[in-house]
């Protein structure tokens, strides 16, 4: 399903400057407090959600069929308490009635348990779930979850009135549907913040702010992604009561910025459904020279943060260097731990990541041996994210304070060779950022040990290039030419 209304990416989206570096302050939790009381009970549990408007369509005097229902987006969990999923009946109803008049789109929604929903995202693409009690999910709808959101699929988790026994359920959930990626709080860099509205603060309710739940003007949204999609958004603070305009007292925010948010995320969500496709995740690869034994392997850091961005990219960048130089790789990347003493076994580490991230002093003393032992770090930040970018090079000025990221020259051979790379196309993301420049010189910082190269740093996105994935929200260049600067950086790794 194709979201047609939706905005072009906004210039105001990208407005950090290349070359200044911003970090996302975040308040610290709140301390434990009266928690707000869920607003008056107004339906049963056998009630459903009003149906939404739709446009009148003519007919012939002798048929008697209805006009067709605008696609569903939005299904609403029902449990069997309606005490707890059923306090906002008409969220979803007041949420869609004003994208239809405020972005001219027409979405309908709907009500299933979890276990009538279809794992296939296209039948039902965003399931919402908001309550204030606390739950739990079963065994089998963990697992069906799980399938849900590997095939494409989001859910979203709304606390009512903001009430932490839902928000910890809804982290402890997140965790078991996807235990292999951190649950994290979504900075404001993230695409959802800028989707349709530009979201830089939010109005708090009076409740939240009288009971010292928010100290700032910062929207709190948790997040699971898969690859760089974030496949699991859970809404701290209350956004259902906005949507319908409910001026009962809770820890949440106030209409307008409610509305906004949830423009924001129905737009990132359409924007991303197609993300999870690409080119690269439908190629078999055999390693190059047919056998593993002397080929080159690249370690994949894993860190505290989102890591496991894009796992189908570097193989493919691999594929794209054993073609033009001939050298014998391994499409088999290998989990590293900085922790770990195998992460000296491989020449060649890789860290991304979409967010910022903290190294421990173990990790950054085993890192700085592995470079000052002539090992080499190449690095890019995923999707072109700030956060991540603030975190690495605050990382690394800790590992290598005594030899800083410097920028790349124009006539550097990471630029040149084996592929000429001087100029790249950039993705439209970059392009609004550059004054809707499609070409630029590629942005590159490298540190050295002793005259050889220990750090190959990107700030713009080029993993999704490698693996000719959409990416609707990547700062970063096409696909051909963030390939050719990949082999050209893996080269001059391995030559250096």
């Amino acid at each position: 399903m194709q979201f047609t209304a939706m905005k072009a990416i906004p210039a105001v989206l990208f407005a950090l400057c290349p070359v200044v570096v911003l970090a996302v302050p975040i308040p610290p939790e709140p301390p434990p407090l009266q928690n707000p009381k869920p607003p008056p009970a107004q339906v049963s549990s056998s009630e459903g959600m009003p149906p939404l408007p739709y446009p009148a369509v003519p007919q012939k005097r002798q048929e008697h069929k209805n006009p067709p229902q605008p696609p569903v987006l939005l299904t609403k969990i029902r449990t069997g308490d309606a005490e707890d999923w059923a306090r906002t009946p008409h969220d979803l109803k007041k949420l869609l009635e004003w994208m239809s008049g405020e972005m001219g789109v027409n979405f309908s929604s709907n009500i299933k348990t979890w276990r009538e929903v279809s794992t296939n995202p296209r039948e039902n693409p965003v399931l919402y779930r908001s309550g204030y009690k606390p739950f739990k999910l079963s065994p089998e709808e963990i697992t069906r979850m799980r399938e849900y959101v590997r095939n494409g699929g989001t859910i979203l988790f709304n606390a009512l009135v903001g009430h932490p026994d839902f928000y910890q359920s809804a982290v402890a959930a997140a965790q078991e549907i996807l235990p292999e990626n951190p649950v994290y709080r979504l900075r404001l860099d993230h695409p959802m913040f800028r989707a349709y509205h530009e979201i830089k603060e939010v109005k708090y309710r009076e409740r939240a702010i009288k009971d010292g739940v928010v100290k700032d003007n910062f929207p709190w949204f948790d997040g699971v992604d898969i690859d760089n999609r974030t496949a699991i958004i859970i809404s701290r603070f209350d956004i259902a009561m906005g949507w319908e305009k409910n001026r009962h007292d809770s820890w949440g925010y106030e209409d307008e910025d409610a509305r906004r948010l949830g423009a924001n995320l129905v737009s990132y969500v359409t924007a991303m459904q197609e993300a999870g496709r690409s080119t690269g995740k439908s190629v078999e690869l055999a390693d190059g020279g047919g056998s593993k034994a002397g080929s080159l392997r690249v370690g994949w850091v894993a860190h505290a943060g989102p890591w496991k961005t894009r796992p189908a990219a570097m193989p493919m960048l691999l594929r794209k260097f054993n073609e033009v130089t001939g050298a014998p790789v391994s499409f088999d990347w290998r989990e590293v731990s900085l922790s770990d003493a195998s992460m000296f076994e491989t020449p060649l580490l890789y860290l991304t990541g979409t967010t910022d991230f903290a190294l421990g002093e173990n990790e950054r003393a085993n890192l700085r041996q592995f470079l000052m032992k002539g090992g080499v770090l190449f690095a890019e930040a995923g999707d072109g994210r700030a956060s991540f970018d603030t975190a690495f090079r605050a990382e690394m000025a800790k590992v290598l304070a005594d030899h800083p990221l410097v920028p790349v020259p124009a006539n550097s051979p990471l630029c040149h060779q084996p592929n000429e790379a001087g100029m790249v196309k950039v993705r439209p993301a970059l392009s609004a950022q550059l004054d809707n420049r499609k070409t630029t010189a590629p942005e590159l910082f490298t540190a050295e040990i002793n005259g050889s190269t220990a750090i190959i740093y990107c700030p713009r996105d080029l993993s999704a290039g490698w693996e000719q994935a959409p990416a609707p929200y990547a700062i970063g260049y096409e696909p051909a030419d963030s390939t050719a600067l990949g082999v050209n950086i893996l080269f001059h790794a391995l030559v250096k």
